[in-house]
């Protein structure tokens, strides 16, 4: 039987508190589960007395105008009760509506940023074609053919085999960088997003690589790319800590560091 959602959940979704990750999980368990789908009407219903005017559920008044949210969602639901034989299509329908409208507010910020969070897909050039280890050629053989897990798979089985070997920073490095570029993905053709599960996947690897090497040139790497994963992860802060880093080394990606950094204060409020 699946878990129960939470009434909680259901206001904390309706009000926008969520994340857009969290609010596209909600919505495929609201689409399975009707006693959930009916707590998010009433919730609905609830939002849109309390921005009445003239609702006497609170002893004082609320703001005249309605959140756009709740008017938005109200339409929707009033249109599904006066067409009850769409249903479970329309319900559906009218739930994902609305979550457009909601998460979009969310992922403002996260679209900005998404343009410094480009992955270069020659990280896995590192003198992977000459290798003889047939775990690295195969890796190689299946990111070039975009088959992002089974190149994972193959780095992880080598790392596990070779944990300390000469190639293992190198490993671990491109590892982190695959992770990047498979955690991309997009809902509704609208909305780009990051799979959380991929990126901390990468940043322990990215992790793993630093501490692994004393290349100064695979360090800058590997924090560059743990700046990208922050970002992808909607924490700037933590970016730009990993950008200034870069920069101290004074390698060939300190000047895009400092462009970063900057860009990323101009975007962030």
């Amino acid at each position: 039987m699946s878990e129960r959602i939470q009434t909680s959940t259901i206001i904390d979704f309706a009000h926008g508190r969520l994340t857009p990750e969290e609010s596209l999980g909600l919505l495929k368990s609201i689409e399975e589960d009707p006693r959930a789908s009916e707590e998010l009407d009433l919730v609905v219903d609830l939002m849109n007395e309390a921005a009445d005017p003239q609702s006497r559920l609170f002893a004082a008044p609320a703001s005249p105008e309605k959140p756009i949210i709740v008017r938005t969602v109200r339409v929707l639901v009033d249109r599904y009760r006066s067409h009850p034989f769409l249903y479970p299509a329309g319900a559906f329908g009218c739930i994902a509506a609305a979550l457009l409208i909601l998460i979009s507010a969310n992922l403002l910020l996260a679209d900005k940023l998404d343009e410094l969070t480009g992955i270069d897909r020659t990280a896995f050039t590192w003198n992977a074609r000459g290798t003889d280890n047939s775990d690295i050629a195969g890796a190689y053989f299946f990111f070039t053919n975009g088959e992002y897990a089974k190149s994972l798979t193959l780095l992880d089985r080598y790392l596990r085999l070779e944990p300390l070997g000469d190639l293992a920073p190198y490993a671990h490095y491109t590892a982190g960088a695959v992770c990047l570029i498979d955690s991309r993905q997009g809902y509704f053709s609208l909305f780009q997003t990051h799979d959380k599960k991929r990126v901390l996947e990468a940043l322990q690897h990215l992790s793993f690589a630093v501490g692994q090497t004393s290349n100064r040139r695979l360090v800058e790497e590997s924090r560059f790319l743990r700046a990208k994963a922050y970002l992808m992860l909607h924490r700037p802060y933590e970016a730009i800590a990993e950008l200034d880093t870069v920069r101290t080394l004074s390698g060939p990606r300190s000047e895009e560091a400092i462009q970063m950094i900057e860009r990323i204060h101009a975007l962030t409020p």
